[in-house]
């Protein structure tokens, strides 16, 4: 029947190889040596020679993207792909290859008819055909896809040693191709995302660059900046994450624009970690429709106290994703937030249990970090005394995992558990969390653990309130950097020069005894500056 339907508008092409192969008429990138792409389509037909079979490998891989899309139709709308080209020809296509254009039709009619179900064989038989007829490029390109594969399912080790394997044929030279090359370097650092492994990135960043330099390949150098910022951000380095995600943006408006969504959203989602919640809805945008930014601002709304709306929003982004996929414990966890905030501690419960299964089916240390954070949470809730050792687990996974927020957050909730029974412990847990979000950057974090200080009868402020009077202008400058200006922002702001501006910035800090701009900002949110005597 989804034969039928994909070659309807290509009646000379078959059906029955449509079903069997899948629709192997995907559109392939392949790239010469001097960096130009075009796209190419091969009917099933037409698969016979070694040469052919070596496409149709290329093919089976370039599926795994597509299937990907058409499995999320949240994340990959139709008309974002449209938008992106992916549905259409890079080059024209003279009246000889109108089948081969038909039946580019006709397969992406299947792809998206199938929704995805199709990918899971790609890697392997990719890897077989290039095995079979020494293909070095195809085979480790088919290598990292299912060292990536591996890695998502939880087979982390497994995964990361096919990855290795398949860089170190790059670095030496055996993988030569541009587009095999930069495919490589791409699933390494997905799967470096995955996985936060941040000492595995950086060896191979400078590597990555270099590869850019030469071929001049915009799309994976946004890539790959756009996976190390994610990483850089989940670790805590979030001036770098921003320089990296702010140049991963730049990248993609002077080349491939329809990446520019991707590292707006990832931005936007370390606004919400710093809580500069105006800005991170200004990147949304536009592009309220991706996971990403759902996920933000659910997280929004539930501080903002709109529980309702942060609820709705984490279902519709489990709706539509993989309830089995472990990337999804964040979201399981913030649903448990929402449904104890609004008092529903069965339903909270339920979602808890649903996320340890998760945690324990995949074997993944974050979903099991998450896991003990949201079941403590529960147990908390419900005035149970093992809060705490499910809380004191959250804690030391997420900090085993090198995650700073996350490891300050469960302090935190620690901290609250224990404030009655052990007061002085909890005042020292709340303190190192306070610690941690401060030098993060964590504005809204930092706030409630002040104010949990404070009503344990503690000062709640890590530096000193004020070093020096601020002037008039300093004052102004000060509640802009609240708000996540930066200096070309304020300059704009208060009609003044760049230089300026970063006087002021400079003076500020002086004065106030801070060592950031970050520091900066969550002095702001804590102590409005006072109307200065100085002009």
């Amino acid at each position: 029947m989804l034969g039928e339907l994909a070659v309807r508008d290509a009646p000379d092409v078959d059906v029955v190889d449509f079903e069997r192969l899948a629709g192997g008429g995907h559109v392939v990138q392949v790239a010469d040596l001097l960096g130009r792409t075009r796209a190419t389509t091969r009917s099933p037909l037409a698969m016979r020679s070694s040469g052919t079979m070596r496409m149709s490998a290329k093919v089976l891989l370039s599926q795994r993207m597509v299937c990907r899309a058409a499995s999320r139709p949240e994340e990959f709308p139709p008309a974002w792909l449209r938008k992106s080209g992916w549905m259409s020809s890079s080059t024209m296509l003279s009246s000889a290859a109108s089948k081969a254009l038909r039946a580019r039709r006709a397969s992406w009619m299947l792809v998206f008819s199938v929704m995805g179900q199709l990918c899971r064989p790609a890697g392997p038989a990719a890897l077989a055909i290039a095995r079979r007829f020494g293909d070095a490029d195809l085979e480790f390109d088919a290598l990292a896809l299912l060292g990536e594969s591996y890695v998502e399912s939880g087979r982390i080790a497994e995964g990361m040693t096919l990855i290795d394997q398949a860089m170190s044929a790059v670095s030496s030279g055996e993988v030569t191709g541009i587009v095999a090359v930069g495919d490589v370097y791409c699933r390494l650092l997905a799967a470096c995302e995955l996985t936060c492994d941040v000492r595995r990135a950086e060896q191979w960043m400078s590597v990555v660059a270099r590869f850019v330099v030469w071929t001049n390949s915009l799309l994976v150098s946004t890539t790959c900046r756009l996976h190390y910022g994610g990483i850089l951000t989940a670790i805590g380095r979030w001036e770098e994450a921003e320089a990296e995600l702010v140049n991963a943006i730049r990248m993609s408006e002077t080349g491939y624009r329809a990446m520019r969504v991707f590292p707006l959203v990832r931005l936007a989602e370390l606004r919400v970690c710093q809580g500069r919640f105006e800005e991170a809805q200004r990147l949304i945008e536009g592009n309220e429709w991706h996971p990403i930014a759902r996920r933000s601002l659910a997280a929004i709304a539930l501080a903002r106290g709109d529980v309702a709306l942060a609820e709705d929003l984490v279902r519709m982004c489990l709706d539509g994703g993989d309830p089995r996929d472990p990337a999804c414990a964040a979201l399981h966890a913030l649903l448990v937030e929402a449904q104890i905030a609004r008092d529903d501690i069965g339903e909270a419960e339920r979602t808890a249990a649903a996320l340890a299964e998760l945690a324990a089916a995949s074997g993944n240390e974050r979903a099991r970090a998450y896991a003990e954070l949201a079941e403590g949470r529960v147990l908390a809730a419900r005035g149970d005394e093992h809060a705490s050792a499910h809380l004191q687990a959250a804690l030391a996974a997420f900090s085993s995992l090198e995650l700073p927020l996350e490891a300050g957050r469960a302090r935190l909730a620690l901290a609250r558990v224990i404030a009655v029974a052990a007061p002085d412990a909890a005042e020292a847990e709340a303190r190192l969390a306070l610690a941690t979000f401060e030098r993060l950057g964590a504005v809204r974090d930092a706030d409630a653990t002040a104010g949990l200080l404070r009503e344990q009868g503690a000062p709640g402020r890590a530096w000193p309130k004020r070093y020096g009077t601020l002037t008039k202008r300093e004052t102004e400058v000060l509640s802009l950097l609240a708000t996540g200006c930066s200096n070309a922002e304020i300059a704009r702001r208060l009609v003044i020069s760049p230089r300026t501006a970063e006087h002021h910035v400079a003076s500020i800090l002086s004065k106030l005894g801070l060592r950031s701009r970050a520091e900066a900002a969550a002095y702001a949110v804590r102590e409005p500056p006072e109307r200065p005597v100085a002009g």
